[in-house]
């Protein structure tokens, strides 16, 4: 009994160093692979792109043609290089690159490095309205941009992807943007030359790391952080949960939300059943959060929004509680 339990022992191991080495071998196939633009995916991927046109991701960012706006317009825009003063400078609006969230209308701006917000929209009842980011003291004419070069990477990845035909990407997020460059799993149709996992979600989702106050011994966290308490919960480290076990990254259910059924309720009874939850109790949301921001927290009442010690008065959330400021920092990610 001995002999064959050592014999199945080192089966086991020999077969993991196969699967390590293999999974070493993709991550160099895929990192010497080059971007060929979603076109090319959708050839044999027409269904999925079907689908995920209707979802969040699709719509993140988008051309300037899907609003019935006119473009066509000259704006004195202050901007100005980090650390210098505001200088005016004259933008065609129709040269944007496109507008985040049917909000921000994104832009580069001649001499200053970078993208920048230049332009808001706001939704009417007939269509949309174009004006200035903000509106201080009524006044309309003064048209400040400010800096979109840190939203880019995960609000519009493809105006600042680097690598060998990142030329090819929309601006917004496509089929790449998740799962890598395609080339060689165009040429090869190996499911192993592409990356399919969480980690693509974990890029952007998990921003919003909390950081410790200037005046006082204390966390804060800005309005991206919902999502990053995800390491803290049972599910996370339950060692089974990722975050394909509830979301659909390629599609949207009725309501829009990119989750496996039609509802919290529904989601959560695929594996526990009639148990009754309160979504807003452990799934809780920033209450200052004015741009409805993704921040919904996923500690699943790990961490409770009254355990914070938050000041609601505040935009950012404050991490008071020392207990919770534990829980963070000793989670897998909290540190990081």
């Amino acid at each position: 009994m001995k002999q064959k339990g050592a014999f199945f022992l080192t089966v086991i191991i020999v077969f993991g160093l196969l699967i390590v080495s293999g999974c070493a071998a993709d991550k160099e196939i895929i990192e010497n692979a080059s971007y060929i633009g979603s076109d090319a995916c959708i050839s044999c991927h027409q269904n999925i792109a079907n689908h995920y046109d209707m979802t969040t991701h699709a719509k993140i960012f988008t051309s300037l043609d899907k609003y019935p706006v006119n473009w066509d317009q000259n704006v004195t825009i202050w901007a100005s290089a980090e650390g210098e003063d505001l200088q005016s400078t004259k933008l065609n609006l129709k040269n944007s690159l496109g507008v985040m969230l049917d909000h921000y209308v994104v832009s580069k701006i001649e001499g200053i490095p970078g993208f920048h917000r230049v332009a808001a929209l706001e939704k009417t009842d007939t269509g949309y309205e174009l004006h200035s980011i903000d509106i201080k003291d009524g006044n309309e004419k003064e048209w400040v941009a400010k800096s979109y070069s840190n939203c880019a990477d995960c609000h519009s990845p493809g105006l600042s992807t680097k690598g060998v035909g990142a030329k090819r990407l929309k601006a917004g997020l496509s089929c790449e943007t998740c799962h890598g460059p395609g080339s060689v799993h165009a040429q090869t149709k190996k499911p192993e030359t592409i990356i399919a996992n969480q980690n693509a979600c974990i890029t952007c989702h998990t921003l919003g790391k909390p950081e410790q106050a200037k005046d006082g011994n204390f966390l804060i966290a800005d309005t991206h952080y919902g999502v990053r308490n995800w390491f803290v919960s049972d599910h996370y480290t339950s060692g089974y949960l990722n975050c394909l076990s509830c979301h659909t990254p390629h599609s949207a259910n009725k309501q829009g939300n990119m989750l496996k059924q039609d509802s919290f309720k529904e989601n959560c009874a695929t594996c526990h059943g009639r148990k009754e939850f309160n979504q807003d109790e452990i799934m809780w949301k920033n209450p200052t959060d004015l741009r409805g921001h993704f921040t919904r927290d996923h500690s699943f009442g790990k961490l409770l929004y009254e355990d914070l010690g938050d000041n609601p008065e505040t935009k950012e959330i404050e991490i008071t509680n020392p207990e919770a400021i534990k829980t963070i920092k000793n989670s897998s990610k909290g540190g990081e």
